[in-house]
């Protein structure tokens, strides 16, 4: 049986690029407001906060030395003395040309640049999941202006998320997956109905290519969810030549540029550099050390120990219970439509392949996610932001009518969230008060 009121997405013409642009847009809105109140308070903090110095040694080392002299690996010490072999440097890529063509007008390293750089990533992402959420609020049949409403609301609240927001400080591999997976789901359901073309299949390719070659682990979990989901849901399922080529070839080339990195790697030892780098046990905690967490569950309920290690006002330490649950059960009233015929098949590919995603990830590797939360929480939050914002709210607007209250009532719930959002960041990190300041009665506060 097909979804009520379908057809009409199904026969839209694919506009991706100009919609693309308005949420551009709209996230440069959310960016500048951004800047002027939460970050750029911030800005004098950069030059000596961890993150913005490990991404400056990394940076400067390639200046000086070479990219390809460096391997194209992290020499994230300051004396060059050490290498991080577990990546490929690809996330560094961007700020490194960005900074060299800075460095070559200026003549200095630009630390406010490399923060804007960092948040304009963040605000072509969340263009990224907005477009995604047009699509699958049309999938639903909401109607054009209704969609573009959803996908703006939980654009806001993705890129208001303090997590995203910290990407100020600095750049993760996290990151740049997510804008992989977001655009091999995108071309995912833009070749639907028939209109596959080998042009989808080279670009759902390349898109695998770079979500391996920036981060192996969670791209293997990627493809296991995908694979997974789309075979055991009814359904089409993809010719094997297909996922050869979308699938087997992006990632043995990925893999085979890396292997000849890390061979480079190697031959620096014998010039005095340490190489360093977690272990398999150690990352998925099977190496039986209790110190840091006891077990899985501890990645939601275990984060005091994690959270009181970062700068902040510890009694505001960031959660955000109320946005998972509320989430979870979201993504729990989609499958149940789903399975009464209401919900499109490609909106529960893309959520449950999303979430799968981190499921896997955290099950596998769940020292390293218990220790570092705050790296992966945007991959979980992304698909229940999706059915929070956008898929449920769709449904709920066509079976009832269309008569715009649903959208009305999520644009405010979304607006509230974003707000307050900001403000838990601005928690998170705070200013600096000066020493006369902080001496004075009240803290020199009336």
């Amino acid at each position: 049986m097909a979804v009520p009121a379908i057809e009409a997405a199904v026969n839209e013409r694919y506009r991706g690029s100009t919609l693309y642009a308005f949420f551009v847009i709209a996230g440069l809105i959310a960016f500048g407001y951004s800047w002027m109140t939460v970050q750029h308070r911030l800005v004098p903090q950069l030059s000596y906060a961890t993150e913005p110095v490990w991404s400056h040694n990394v940076i400067t080392h390639w200046i000086d030395h070479g990219y390809f002299a460096s391997h194209g690996l992290l020499w994230p010490t300051a004396d060059g003395k050490t290498l991080y072999r577990n990546g490929t440097g690809a996330l560094m890529l961007t700020s490194f040309v960005a900074e060299k063509l800075w460095i070559g007008v200026t003549g200095r390293y630009g630390w406010r640049l490399k923060a804007i750089h960092n948040l304009l990533v963040a605000v072509l992402i969340s263009a990224l999941l907005a477009l995604l959420a047009y699509r699958m609020a049309r999938r639903f049949g909401a109607a054009p202006l209704a969609a573009f409403i959803l996908a703006v609301s939980a654009q806001m609240v993705w890129l208001t998320f303090p997590d995203n927001l910290a990407i100020f400080w600095q750049l993760t591999a996290q990151t740049w997956c997510l804008a992989a997976a977001l655009v091999f789901l995108l071309l995912e359901e833009a070749a639907l109905d028939g209109r596959r073309t080998r042009r989808i299949t080279v670009l759902q390719a390349l898109a695998i290519f770079a979500f391996v070659y920036f981060e192996l682990v969670l791209a293997v979990m990627f493809m296991a969810a995908w694979l997974a989901t789309l075979f055991l849901l009814r359904g089409d399922r993809p010719p094997v030549r297909r996922l050869l080529v979308t699938l087997l070839l992006p990632f043995v080339a990925a893999m085979s540029i890396y292997g000849l990195q890390l061979l480079g790697a190697r031959s620096e030892r014998s010039k005095g550099v340490t190489v360093v780098g977690s272990g398999f046990l150690y990352r998925t905690g099977l190496d039986g050390d209790a110190m840091f967490y006891g077990n899985p569950l501890d990645i939601a309920f275990g984060r005091d120990l994690v959270r009181a290690q970062r700068a902040g006002n510890k009694e505001f330490l960031f959660r955000w219970e109320t946005l998972f649950f509320a989430g979870v059960a979201a993504v729990l009233i989609l499958l149940a439509a789903y399975l009464r015929d209401r919900a499109p098949r490609i909106a529960i590919i893309i959520l449950m392949t999303l979430i799968g995603m981190y499921v896997l990830n955290a099950a596998v590797f769940s020292q390293l996610v218990a220790l570092h939360p705050y790296l992966f929480d945007m991959l979980l939050m992304t698909p229940l932001v999706l059915a929070l914002f956008a898929a449920l709210p769709a449904l709920v607007e066509v079976r009832t009518g269309g008569t715009g209250l649903i959208i009305l009532i999520v644009l405010f719930a979304a607006a509230w969230t974003s707000l307050f959002q900001l403000r838990l960041y601005a928690l998170a990190y705070p200013v600096p008060q000066p020493a006369a300041v902080l001496a004075a009665p009240n803290g020199g506060r009336p």
